[in-house]
């Protein structure tokens, strides 16, 4: 795609342009979008979504409550997989920022190169709707990440919809020409609007045919042997089909934890993404993503498991969980995770990938709390 374009300088009201420069072609340098990374046995995969920094957040407190979930995260590892064990790697499925400026994307990069300090992990970052709604280049962004010490960010300038698709290989040796174990990919699921023209129509996006194309090709590098975790932001038509299929044809998919909104996806049949489709033909073993504040809904859908990230942090709005209410879908969720308290529906959710073609999944529910911290994890 054309990525040196739109400059919101006062967000919605003026946009200006950069030049653009010469793109490659994806399909001849597949390796450009490759990062490698050792793999063993139990590599935890720790997913944060929605943080959504902004002019009205309080970084601070933001970052106080990030500190928190982090430490608990890897106390829960240490507790459950021995004390060498750790978090590996951090996955941010977008919406970092909304109508965020250069002080927020700096304090937020700084804030996690600290942490990966700490905790020994790298963190990969993936552009959600809202992280294009910011008062910065989306260049300058792009860079910001890029260059950071411990952050993954791939985004070169080609023909390839999208600013954050790129490949962690995990390798037996943690180098590219290793043999890879596990291949995660990442994807720029769009925008609310186009960066490639001025558009007053706001759509959900989709994950587009030329990246389904690009990462078969990524995958048939590693070995159709190989199994593989997507992530990405904004939620494709799979997820409503699964639950369709769920509450309205009875079909017995196993399903868990909460659905208390729509899936807020692309919702159009002409955006439809062939991604999850294709990807049962390739080893794909699970999608998780995050855009929907209100759902950390997971299902086995088909062969691949489908899930929404916890939502991150109290910025912009999250559902309060209540042990009482009568809506049917918050008494399936209760029921799912065997939990029967109130509590606020954010944290964070674990991928651990074993060796060979398993994972686990856990999802934690982290609410700061004057009385003590209110902190479960709960088993997918």
């Amino acid at each position: 795609m054309n990525k040196k374009l739109l400059l919101l300088s006062v967000p919605l009201l003026s946009m200006s342009l950069s030049a653009c420069g010469a793109k490659s072609s994806y399909k001849d340098n597949l390796d450009a979008y490759v990062f490698a990374m050792k793999f063993h046995d139990k590599f935890n995969v720790l997913q944060l979504t929605d943080i959504h920094w902004s002019a009205t957040s309080s970084t601070l407190s933001s970052k106080s409550y990030l500190e928190k979930l982090l430490a608990q995260a890897d106390a829960h590892i240490k507790a459950t997989q021995g004390q060498n064990a750790k978090i590996d790697l951090v996955e941010i499925t977008g919406d970092q920022f909304m109508l965020g400026n250069a002080y927020h994307v700096d304090t937020f990069v700084d804030f996690f190169e600290e942490q990966a300090v700490k905790y020994g992990f790298l963190y990969a970052s993936i552009w959600g709707n809202h992280d294009r709604h910011g008062i910065y280049n989306p260049n300058w962004l792009s860079q910001k990440f890029a260059s950071a010490t411990h952050s993954i960010l791939i985004d070169p300038e080609d023909d390839l919809y999208g600013r954050s698709n790129f490949v962690i290989n995990l390798t037996n040796d943690g180098t590219k020409t290793g043999a890879a174990k596990w291949q995660l990919v990442n994807l720029d699921s769009g925008a609310s609007f186009s960066e490639t023209a001025v558009s007053p129509f706001r759509d959900y996006d989709y994950i587009r045919e030329d990246q389904v194309d690009w990462w078969v090709k990524e995958h048939a590098l590693v070995g159709e042997s190989v199994p593989t975790i997507a992530y990405y932001h904004i939620p494709q038509q799979d997820n409503g089909e699964a639950y369709n299929a769920i509450r309205k044809q009875g079909a017995n998919y196993k399903s868990k934890f909460f659905k208390l909104e729509g899936f807020a996806d692309n919702g159009n049949e002409r955006y439809a993404s062939k991604f999850i489709e294709t990807g049962r033909n390739h080893n794909l073993k699970g999608a998780f993503m995050g855009h929907a504040h209100n759902i950390d809904w997971t299902v086995d859908y088909k062969g691949v498991v489908i899930g929404l990230g916890v939502k991150t942090g109290t910025e912009l709005y999250y559902a309060h969980i209540k042990k009482d209410s009568q809506d049917p879908e918050m008494v399936l969720g209760l029921q799912s995770v065997g939990l029967n308290e109130d509590f606020d529906l954010i944290g964070a959710s674990l991928v651990t990938l074993n060796e060979g073609t398993t994972f686990d999944l856990e999802h934690l529910y982290y609410n700061e709390r004057a009385n003590g911290d209110f902190v479960k994890w709960v088993k997918w």
